[in-house]
């Protein structure tokens, strides 16, 4: 029993140093991704600019402008949104509510069982936009398309 606390204590440490490092590592990339207005209206606004990042490329560690990873898109989308969310899909995945995935709502953040692997934004009518990996670039794609496994969400707010 005590090493399940300890481990369960563990895990809890390591994700609020995670999501400092990722809160401040994205407020040192400056106030708002570069030509995008901060229009603080929530996920109307992160799905928009999501879906203009569309064919820009993947990248690792990307937060844009001219490439991004698929946190660091979720991350800017949001940003522009109004809401402030680290640079790593697992820490994303622990800022929030947990929502059905068949009460997804536009915006909402979308991951596999891992949340630590991947993460996409929902934008509505059954589609994603997402960064995949090097030599890819972002794409608007069905939630359910083969080898996605997209089964967890959360609600930014």
């Amino acid at each position: 029993m005590r090493r399940i606390r300890q481990v369960g204590w563990r895990r809890a440490a390591l994700a609020a140093v995670l999501l400092a490092i990722g809160l401040s590592a994205g407020a040192c990339l400056g106030a708002t991704p570069s030509g995008v207005p901060r229009s603080g209206s929530g996920a109307a606004a992160a799905v928009a600019f999501a879906e203009s990042q569309v064919g820009k490329p993947y990248c690792f560690g990307g937060a844009g402008p001219t490439c991004y990873d698929c946190s660091g898109l979720t991350m800017r989308a949001w940003q522009v949104g109004g809401v402030l969310l680290p640079h790593f899909s697992g820490a994303q995945y622990l800022m929030f509510p947990a929502v059905a995935m068949n009460q997804l709502r536009p915006g909402d953040l979308v991951f596999p069982a891992d949340p630590n692997q991947h993460v996409a934004l929902y934008v509505g009518g059954g589609m994603i936009v997402h960064a995949t990996h090097t030599g890819d670039v972002i794409r608007q794609v069905p939630i359910n398309q083969q080898g996605l496994g997209l089964v967890l969400a959360v609600r930014p707010h």
